[in-house]
């Protein structure tokens, strides 16, 4: 858990303070009813919405330290559900986008993460996978909603499958698993992973799963 609570606080942190306040997706109330902005200050954001810069929203504490103060102010149930994988794109998670509804489902607490959102091959197809801007868009806006809406603003992890190509309509598709371990070229298999790490990453799914054994 801890190595989840980290990487979420590192990464997807940042990737949310960066575009907090967009004219094209203006910050909703938060459950404490202030603006939403409110909550995201020059250098760091206040997740829990208490007015302070706790241990763990603040960027120069150690990690260590942080990952134990959230650690210490988190409930059994918000542990669990960081444990816990939600599928995306109208699967498990049945709405495109966050509703109020969402207030009363298990995520209220927070999730570990959210696996193949937005990626085109779910029940919303390209409605929300392309243009690519619309497929960040959606995960931004459904970020926010975590950080603003649950008690402790967990950022959520946006995973993603990679084990052919990134699992995204229209990503560079590869053969099969299989077929790239016959060829027994260990440059030529780099060079899948980059171009498939390449383009999770400018979408913005982290960690994406990729490493098979065939035995």
């Amino acid at each position: 858990m801890k190595k989840l609570l980290c990487l979420a606080l590192l990464v997807s942190a940042g990737s949310i303070y960066s575009g907090s306040i967009s004219a094209n997706n203006k910050p909703t109330d938060n459950k404490s009813g202030n603006n939403s902005k409110d909550i995201y200050k020059k250098t760091w954001i206040d997740f829990n919405k208490n007015g302070i810069k706790d241990v763990y929203e603040d960027p120069s504490a150690p990690i260590e330290a942080r990952i134990a103060d959230l650690l210490s102010q988190m409930t059994l149930e918000e542990k669990t559900c960081q444990m816990a994988t939600l599928y995306g794109s109208g699967r498990v998670l049945k709405d495109a986008w966050p509703t109020t509804g969402w207030s009363t489902e298990i995520w209220k607490d927070g999730i570990g993460n959210i696996d193949e959102q937005a990626n085109g091959l779910g029940k919303f197809g390209s409605e929300i996978s392309y243009p690519y801007a619309n497929s960040v868009k959606n995960r931004h806006t459904i970020q926010r909603w975590f950080v603003e809406q649950t008690r402790l603003g967990i950022p959520v992890d946006f995973t993603n499958e990679g084990i052919r190509g990134l699992c995204h309509d229209r990503a560079t598709m590869f053969p099969a698993q299989c077929g790239q371990g016959a060829t027994w070229n260990k440059k030529l298999i780099g060079e899948i992973a980059k171009v498939t790490a390449d383009e999770a990453k400018a979408l913005g799914y982290i960690p994406i799963f990729i490493l098979l054994f065939w035995i």
